[in-house]
């Protein structure tokens, strides 16, 4: 784990292995844990896998956020490691983030990556969940941080790891990220960014999936649809996901 300090906070991340920098951006209130099944791409690629402002490691005092700022912080880190250009990978709400920074700094970005995204919410059931979010965070943070540790591990040690550093996020900012990643629209912005994207879903999450189609202008664009997969890609179907990161990557450094 490595930090720097930014703009009176201290912002903790993973640098690990060489290669292709590869940006993995959590969720709201997930903080980097969301990762560990990805650790072993640092074979590959060097991996950066940061906590952004308000969550994990990265806790400050401050009782609001914006995503605009959680880009800044993926730049600070990415200027403190004199990164000029990575891939960058959201998932889910991490989406957000993600495309907020490939649009803003897209002479930093040579692909973007987004697992279960989406650049608006348009679907009913994905917008109630950003809402009992909400609710959950304010009234019963660590309950919430139960269900999602269940929801994204089966074994209990990994439950009770990442349940133990979404419980270190202030709740202020774990409830913005929800709430500011609800009213967040990029459908025109990422359909003028003229890098690759990847688009990566579970057969099983018709909630996020019909989101897909709001990415029907972005070109060029290449779409995984992971058989039998829920929407918690990255720590219940971390071998398809790694495969398919292994082989796209791999390609891109190739063409390159």
């Amino acid at each position: 784990m490595a930090m720097i300090h930014f703009k009176n906070r201290d912002l903790y991340f993973d640098d690990l292995g060489k290669g292709t920098p590869l940006v993995l951006i959590h969720p709201p209130g997930m903080g980097r844990m969301t990762f560990i099944k990805q650790h072993v791409l640092s074979r590959h690629f060097r991996l950066i896998i940061p906590d952004l402002t308000g969550h994990g490691d990265s806790f400050t005092m401050k009782q609001s956020i914006s995503i605009s700022e959680f880009v800044e912080d993926i730049k600070a880190v990415l200027d403190h490691l004199n990164i000029a250009e990575c891939v960058m990978l959201g998932y889910s709400a991490g989406g957000v983030v993600g495309q907020m920074f490939a649009c803003t700094y897209v002479d930093r970005v040579s692909s973007l990556i987004l697992v279960g995204g989406y650049p608006k919410v348009t679907n009913p059931k994905l917008k109630w969940m950003h809402q009992m979010g909400m609710k959950m965070v304010r009234e019963h943070p660590d309950r919430l941080s139960g269900i999602i540790s269940r929801a994204h591990f089966k074994d209990k040690l990994e439950r009770e790891k990442l349940r133990g550093h979404m419980n270190k996020a202030n709740p202020h900012i774990w409830y913005q990220f929800y709430e500011q990643s609800l009213h967040y629209d990029g459908v025109e912005q990422v359909s003028k960014l003229p890098i690759p994207l990847l688009l990566i879903y579970g057969e099983r999450s018709d909630w996020i999936n019909s989101q897909l189609k709001l990415y029907n202008d972005c070109y060029p664009k290449k779409i995984y649809i992971i058989p039998g997969a829920s929407h918690q890609i990255p720590t219940r179907y971390h071998d398809a996901l790694n495969n398919i990161l292994l082989g796209e990557l791999e390609g891109l450094a190739a063409e390159g």
